[in-house]
């Protein structure tokens, strides 16, 4: 691979360690055989890649025992990454031990508290035998670097975790179909990530796989919305390539990326932008039917391929019952917001009446397939 297509290098907040722009996430991992895994990981290096993330419960540790092979004799390459589901301190222990066991090395550069969802989770992990005082133990001990927390609920999660625990890094989701739903991670978790020195790992620049169509337009944008390193799951030596190949281009620039929100095929004539073209409502209400199906679920016509992808990951994120506690917190009028959209004309061509109807039927549970 020439020089031009040499991954950039940025510093992971204040860690201390400096990374590649791109990182390969392990998820995917688990798909292919390990041969398979090998050459990802050949390419991912060639390229001047150095940052693996992994979880011991992608293939309850199959994707570690994988990566471990392939890194055996070159554990120095790379800044390596692995995650536990246990919130307690003797779960997160054993978790760890079979972490380093699996990855075939006596050091973890950071151990994530891996999908925290919900306050309850927090609490206990920070709590008296949680799993905090575990990882902390295991910093003192040399078996890890530092720490990092990554859940997939509403971002103010985030905020609470970046208070009350001593993190090293973060893992968010983000890319430019969630940004348009949920910028508070913009807005509020980037700049306290920052303020803390907390390294920022973005996760999901594809949306599942959901940005297929136009890739580079979307790893270019999400590379340029706040966050260190892109993690991107890759389960083929030309996937690597074209992912390396869209971070050495850079950022898209800001007149770019109004272009990529006017253009990107995936958002269409649906998704809203957040112009600020609607009111404050009724903007709040397209932010929550984001939270319900990610805005996947349109009733416009797709091929059988697309639509098929839509419905598998329009519910990814769980956050439907939240949305509704939200929704009817707010008290709106309804018949009210769908006369306000009636009279906006949106500059991105979506017809706002329509899709406040469709918002308002998720909400409210009611057979929107009939509208």
């Amino acid at each position: 691979m020439d020089e031009k297509m040499t991954l950039p290098k940025i510093a992971l907040g204040k860690t201390g360690f400096t990374l590649s722009r791109l990182g390969i996430g392990g998820f995917h991992q688990v798909e292919i055989s390990t041969d398979v895994v090998a050459q990802v990981v050949d390419a991912f290096l060639e390229a001047g890649g150095n940052y693996i993330e992994t979880a011991r419960s992608y293939g309850n540790g199959v994707s570690e025992e994988k990566l471990g092979r392939v890194l055996e004799g070159r554990r120095d390459k790379v800044v390596l990454s692995s995650k536990s589901n246990k919130r307690d301190g003797e779960g997160i222990r054993r978790e760890l031990e079979a972490s380093l066991t699996a990855l075939r090395t006596d050091h973890i550069e950071f151990y994530f508290f891996h999908g925290v969802n919900t306050m309850a989770e927090l609490d206990a992990i920070t709590g008296p035998g949680g799993a905090l005082d575990a990882l902390l133990e295991a910093k003192d001990e040399g078996l890890i670097s530092g720490l990092g927390f990554s859940s997939h609920r509403p971002p103010q999660l985030y905020l609470e975790a970046l208070e009350r625990l001593p993190l090293s890094v973060i893992l968010i989701w983000d890319n430019y179909l969630e940004e348009q739903f949920m910028p508070e991670i913009q807005r509020e978790v980037y700049p306290l990530a920052r303020e803390k020195g907390v390294g920022i790992t973005a996760m999901k620049p594809l949306a599942d796989g959901f940005l297929y169509q136009a890739p580079e337009l979307a790893l270019r944008y999400a590379l340029g919305s706040g966050s260190d390193v892109l993690i991107c799951g890759t389960n083929a030596v030309e996937h690597v390539q074209q992912a390396v190949a869209a971070i050495a281009k850079g950022p898209l620039n800001a007149e770019e990326r109004a272009a990529a929100l006017r253009d990107a095929p995936e958002l269409g004539r649906y998704v809203c932008r957040q112009c600020g073209g609607c009111s404050t409502d009724l903007m709040a209400l397209f932010r929550l039917e984001g939270y319900v199906d990610r805005q996947m679920i349109d009733y416009l016509p797709h091929d059988p391929a697309n639509y098929a992808l839509r419905l598998r990951l329009a519910g990814w994120f769980d956050m439907a019952d939240i949305a509704r506690e939200r929704f009817a917190a707010a008290g709106w009028d309804a018949d009210a917001l769908v006369a306000e959209a009636e009279g906006v004309a949106c500059p991105y061509d979506i017809d706002v009446a329509r899709k406040a109807r469709l918002a308002l039927g998720k909400l409210r549970q009611e057979e929107v397939n009939l509208l």
